[in-house]
């Protein structure tokens, strides 16, 4: 056991040898000149932005003098230059391609439900869009973070670049998506790194703990997630800039990758931790082949981006990755994450159905859906063995997954229960190529709704709690039904939710029929538009959607659904049993088909 320890922590070290070799050079250089700088900067630096909430940045522009402010109170600014024409975003929604000026003003406006309020209650980020074309010299005074979207004829670039050049003693960091013209790209910058300057790419490169390779990393980060053209990636490539280089931000800030950023004693300690804690789970991580490939495809992606990581871990799941990440992360939470539930925007719920009040009883027949079970709605139910099919969704994980089933029963035989079991049903397009039928379990608990003003505490119909256990990582998540159609041909469904110890917080919203296809009732007219206010109680337009038109559907083609003809999906309820005991059990099958492979 004590060899088996030391090789476990030989292989930990591999991964850190390289932070704790070149990390106390780093502090020699530079901690001396930022003890200066803090020193001598300080008083500028409070007359260059605006930090304080109760300053606008109009007061901030002709202030001389500032005193007593208080760092959490700091307010991010944010621009959002748009140039002209269509932003290739929503190609797989109801609404694609909407222009870039209405691009920037959605993302503006979602930016400030992500980052949260400060102490006295303000908007951690003040965003705000603007029309390239229109643009003028002073505009960007005061900004800390400036986006580009499309900003590519000569006139537009000029404009910015006029623009930039003006505020450049406020702003810290510049991005553009890569539709942009070659001059806007040039002038990209996270805090010391410029992409113009030879010199700091140089420095970058060669000097792996200087500010300036923090800053190109941290660049290299949003640029990933701003060649995707989702709203949602669009929103946490700006979360990461103002994290990393105006004021931190709950919903980033936990990261489990070892980093620069971190320095050689937090990353020496989460090592450690690793080691003692879970030693035996790392080895019989790191020694099998498909856990140790999926391990190094997570490290090279960073794990808060949902998508990307979700789909490396279900195209490589084994029981040894799962009890990996359920001591590592769940456990022990070696990392120190926190992700928090957003709780922004605040979703109206659903208060009549069917021409009366939503009831315990309604509430929990609009989830049930159309599975054939006594609790569904009898004038509504189709009886099949699902409860819905979802037509669209406001992730790119509606893309990555398709043809998502969803499983809502009652808890236990009784009746007498007021939870629910989910058990959604979904495919993922592997990495490797081949498609395989993935399912979880989940229960559902009835809570308390925000806008609740009855007495007590009891449960608001419409609103649940979702708890999971996922690859070793607990999620929680909270539901609420937004609109349902009378005879059930479709609802809306609003989610916000963590995998807290993951360092994960996500939210979004679903519109699901029978059959996943469209509501023919709903293709124009007041259905449309029925479906576009619901959507938009959720903070969401039909072009930030994701899996198909009102015509057609991208989850549930042709390519897909010939595909489950022959491979037909696991739609058994898993019942009342825990969660997990139902993890649990799904690991030592796995465990057991494992070990008939290597004896037969």
């Amino acid at each position: 056991m004590r060899m088996r320890s030391h090789r476990t922590l030989l292989l930990i070290c591999r991964y850190a040898v390289f932070n704790v070799l070149l990390d106390p050079i780093a502090s020699a250089f530079v901690a001396p000149y930022h003890r200066l700088k803090r020193v001598v900067g300080r008083e500028d630096s409070l007359l260059r932005r605006p930090i304080h909430s109760k300053i606008s940045r109009a007061r901030y522009l002709s202030a001389r003098r500032v005193e007593d402010i208080e760092i959490d109170d700091t307010i991010a600014h944010v621009a959002l230059v748009a140039g002209e024409g269509t932003s290739g975003y929503g190609r797989t929604s109801p609404e694609p391609d909407p222009e870039w000026s209405v691009v920037a003003a959605q993302l503006a406006r979602r930016l400030r439900n992500f980052a949260g309020e400060t102490p006295g209650g303000d908007d951690m980020i003040a965003a705000e869009s603007f029309e390239a074309s229109r643009l003028s010299a002073h505009d960007l005074e005061g900004f800390d973070i400036v986006v580009a979207l499309g900003v590519s004829s000569p006139s537009e670039e000029s404009a910015l670049s006029s623009a930039l050049d003006t505020a450049s003693h406020s702003v810290k960091g510049v991005l553009a998506d890569q539709t942009c013209g070659k001059r806007t790209l040039q002038r990209r910058v996270a805090g010391d790194f410029a992409v113009s300057s030879s010199s700091k790419q140089i420095i970058a490169k060669l000097i792996p703990w200087s500010k300036a390779a923090t800053g190109m990393r941290l660049l290299e980060k949003t640029e990933t997630l701003l060649a995707r053209k989702s709203s949602e990636d669009y929103i946490f490539a700006v979360l990461f800039m103002v994290h990393g280089l105006v004021r931190s931000l709950d919903v980033v800030k936990s990261d489990v990758n070892p980093s620069w950023e971190k320095g050689i004693l937090r990353n020496a300690a989460e090592f450690k931790k690793m080691s003692d804690c879970c030693g035996p789970e790392i080895y019989n991580a790191v020694t099998d082949t498909q856990t140790k490939k999926a391990i190094d495809l997570l490290n090279s992606v960073d794990l808060r981006d949902q998508v990307g990581s979700y789909r490396v871990i279900v195209s490589n799941e084994t029981p040894e990755l799962e009890e990996f990440t359920l001591c590592i992360l769940q456990q022990n939470n070696c990392f120190g994450c926190d992700a928090p539930i957003l709780e922004r925007p605040r979703v109206p719920l659903l208060d009549t159905w069917r021409g009366s009040p939503l009831t315990a009883e309604s509430a929990r027949e609009i989830f049930i859906g159309h599975l054939d079970h006594p609790a569904a709605n009898p004038a509504c139910s189709q009886k099949k063995p699902w409860s819905w099919k979802i037509v669209v969704g406001a992730n790119p994980a509606y893309d990555a997954f398709p043809m998502q089933h969803q499983i809502f029963y009652p808890v236990g035989d009784s009746g007498t229960s007021k939870s629910l079991w989910y058990d959604p049903v979904f495919c993922v397009e592997t990495l490797d190529g081949p498609n395989v039928w993935c399912k979880r379990h989940y229960r559902c608990t009835p809570r308390r709704h925000w806008s609740d003003k009855s007495e007590g505490s009891s449960p608001t119909p419409g609103a649940w709690t979702l708890n999971t256990l996922d690859n070793g990582m607990v999620s929680e998540e909270k539901w609420t039904a937004v609109d349902a159609a009378d005879d059930l041909s479709w609802c809306i469904l609003h989610y916000s939710g963590a995998a807290r110890r993951a360092g994960q917080s996500y939210v979004g919203a679903l519109l699901c029929s029978p059959d996943g296809q469209w509501p023919s009732s709903a293709r124009s007219g007041v259905g449309l538009e029925r479906i576009r206010a619901a959507f938009r109680k959720c903070d969401l337009e039909l072009w930030e959607l994701f899996g198909g038109s009102t015509e057609s559907s991208y989850m549930w083609s042709e390519k897909f659904t010939d595909w489950a003809k022959e491979n037909p999906p696991p739609l058994d309820r898993i019942g009342d049993m825990s969660i997990t005991a139902w993890r649990k059990k799904e690991r030592e099958k796995a465990f057991a088909f494992k070990g008939q492979e290597m004896f037969s």
